[in-house]
């Protein structure tokens, strides 16, 4: 992967302002493994933010220690739950009470710290919805990420469920747990910027938003993908046996004009930047079928229109998909 990353770092014709450790568990590498990557950069690069994501498990003085001499100055902690018994279904190696004495650690470093939570799982109650909310008090915690169960294909879950011939996952349930997330943190002082992104006194995740913003980006290992900000997309090959043979490292998608509008909605309406009208405007502004859709969608209280910048709202949020699709050119 370091290799990788030397050769294909000139790709990125901007400074690299972010960096991600993401993907798998990158918290086992070692200090001078994840020196190998950072020494690729020019030492000069003014890099904004470096994240790390974490297990509860890995958060040891040493450990904290290390990360910061590095210069990693954000960690995104992968706690899920508080509670044990949904811990133990969603086979994660912490426990709660792991949780609660490995964070407090955290009050004598300098990093920007982000909780994921999951919520919408089977026989969860409010209640650990608000015992996770509590935790948010603490004020180096200043980002969350609460995403919604979702089933994938091929995973032990689907298989789960198609064993039990009895649906696993309850929407009205999940919809339930949504609002109860997101009243309990804009109470606690956080602003949802995103579907599922909530930050404290503007601690937004820097590299996201560049996804979001549709920035260039350079992504490295198996099944990492790639983007110039324009026209190509590249992924890599996801098998490690053939990404280690280093033949080719991805392959590449170039995209067409109908492609870029539909990531514009999808992306864009997931924000709480939303959509702006220059944005439109750049693809010709919107068809008569189109302007119908919207006034629709602002009718029916789920978007808005302001300082030409079309927005969802609240409730819009929850339906964030389905409402850019709407607007998709196939």
């Amino acid at each position: 992967m370091v290799r990788e990353l030397r050769e294909r770092l000139s790709e990125l014709e901007d400074p690299v302002k972010t960096i991600y450790f993401g993907g798998g568990t990158p918290s086992l590498l070692s200090k001078k493994e994840l020196q190998g990557f950072l020494d690729v950069f020019n030492p000069h690069t003014l890099v904004e933010e470096i994240t790390l994501e974490v297990n509860p498990e890995d958060l040891t003085h040493d450990n904290l220690t290390d990360w910061e001499s590095l210069g990693i100055n954000r960690l995104s902690i992968g706690i899920q739950s508080l509670n044990e018994t949904l811990l133990h279904w969603m086979n994660r190696n912490h426990t709660a009470k792991d949780v609660w004495k490995n964070m407090e650690l955290l009050q004598n470093f300098s990093f920007k710290c982000s909780i994921d939570l999951i919520y919408g799982v089977p026989d969860q109650t409010l209640q650990d919805l608000q015992v996770m909310a509590e935790m948010t008090e603490k004020p180096f915690i200043n980002h969350v990420s609460a995403y919604a169960l979702t089933l994938e294909n091929k995973t032990l879950l689907s298989h789960t469920e198609k064993k039990s011939g009895a649906p696993l996952i309850n929407e009205h349930q999940q919809v339930e747990h949504y609002f109860e997330v997101q009243q309990r943190l804009i109470e606690r002082g956080f602003e949802q910027y995103e579907v599922s992104n909530y930050a404290r006194n503007k601690a937004y995740a820097l590299h996201n938003k560049n996804y979001w913003k549709g920035f260039p980006y350079l992504g490295i290992g198996p099944g990492a993908h790639s983007y110039d900000g324009k026209y190509i997309r590249r992924w890599n090959v996801a098998n490690n046996a053939q990404y280690m043979k280093q033949l080719d490292w991805f392959d590449t998608e170039e995209l067409t004009d109908e492609n870029r509008w539909n990531e514009l909605w999808l992306t864009g309406l997931r924000t709480l930047e939303g959509v702006s009208l220059d944005a439109i405007e750049r693809f010709g502004n919107l068809s008569t079928q189109e302007k119908k859709e919207i006034e629709l969608l602002i009718k029916n209280g789920d978007l808005t229109y302001e300082n030409n910048v079309y927005r969802l709202t609240k409730t819009g949020f929850l339906k964030a998909d389905r409402i850019s699709s709407v607007l998709f050119r196939i």
